[in-house]
């Protein structure tokens, strides 16, 4: 039997339906991600007018995919059953499920998941980013497995929208100790929300993450510190960001001297401390507690989150040839790796 290919036939039968659809779609997704939210703030995002919103929105509520309160509209549980449905449909539709696996194919990851447009120029590709992240997370999750998690901005996201799992005896730990930078973004913070969030236990560590050795060595004889730094070594799954170097070295506030090593050394992305150049050479490592990158390749699987246009250098420059990699990223940044995989050729 032929599979059919019904998105082709529908753009191919009735480009005009294509829009409508489209279009609605894109207008649900917004809802989702502001609600909730009046029409006139849904028309000023959507860079549309209030007449257009309030009829595509009545139709919206007709089917029962949004509804509304004093407080604005909200998408309803078919709306939400309807976005998750479409989300392959418009994969399929935009060439992105070819990109992904050519994606994996050139960049030898595991597996490439990728996201409709770019994380730079819209907060619901990164709230898309972040879902999609939260998603592969509980689909990786196993009875008795010790999760890794970053901290960073997108992995605030990431622990706001995993959900509860069946899963027994998960306990999530943070890979790193704390950058001194907001204290909603550190790794701690991310790892309690996303434990929560998911219903499993976690353990937090107490540590800046730049410690002197001969001080690491000191504290971890407090038995609790011990612990956690162990849990983080005995961990199977890794979950985090990927920097570009010049943005974490203004993060983590490095002396002149370290940025002008780092510059002199091309750096262009940071994972845990540790700097890469373009073609993926480690050209510096900080003393940082917590996960070490020599046991990263020992991990059953790393999730890592990293989109727009603007990260794909750095995207680029540490995920090639990390074959337990499974790497959630946005359109833009896989279109623009392969424009940059192209010059290298």
């Amino acid at each position: 039997m032929i599979e059919t290919n019904w998105p082709s036939l529908l753009q191919r039968m009735a480009p005009e339906a294509m829009v409508i659809v489209e279009n609605r779609y894109k207008i649900l997704r917004q809802i989702r991600l502001l609600q909730p939210v009046g029409r006139r703030a849904l028309a000023e995002v959507m860079q549309s007018t209030e007449r257009i919103i309030r009829r595509e929105v009545e139709f919206l509520r007709e089917q029962r995919l949004i509804d509304l309160n004093r407080a604005g509209m909200f998408v309803t549980p078919d709306g939400e059953s309807m976005i998750e449905g479409f989300q392959s449909f418009w994969k399929e539709v935009g060439g992105i499920n070819q990109l992904e696996m050519a994606a994996a194919h050139r960049l030898a990851v595991r597996q490439v998941v990728i996201v409709p447009g770019d994380a730079d120029e819209s907060d619901w590709v990164k709230d898309d980013l972040a879902r999609q992240a939260a998603q592969e997370l509980i689909r990786l999750l196993d009875d008795d497995k010790i999760v890794a998690v970053a901290g960073g901005s997108t992995m605030a996201r990431v622990a706001r929208h995993v959900q509860p799992t069946h899963t027994e005896n998960v306990i999530l730990v943070p890979a790193r100790g704390a950058l001194g930078e907001e204290v909603e973004l550190e790794s701690n913070t991310v790892t309690a929300q996303m434990a929560r969030n998911l219903g499993a236990s976690y353990r937090l560590l107490y540590l800046p993450d730049i410690i002197q050795q001969e001080t690491l060595q000191n504290v971890q004889r407090d038995p609790v510190i011990s612990d956690v730094l162990d849990l983080i070594h005995r961990a199977s799954i890794l979950v985090h960001g990927i920097g570009a170097a010049e943005e974490m070295a203004r993060r983590r506030g490095l002396d002149e001297e370290i940025v002008r090593i780092l510059k002199e050394r091309k750096a262009v992305s940071e994972v845990f401390g540790y700097y890469f150049n373009g073609p993926g050479e480690m050209v510096y490592r900080m003393n940082t507690v917590g996960m070490r990158m020599e046991n990263v390749n020992k991990l059953d699987t790393v999730l890592a989150i990293a989109g727009g246009k603007s990260k794909a250098k750095a995207i680029l420059s540490y995920i090639r040839k990390r074959s337990n990699y499974l790497l959630v990223t946005d359109e833009a940044a896989a279109r623009e790796m392969f424009i940059l995989l192209g010059k290298e050729e």
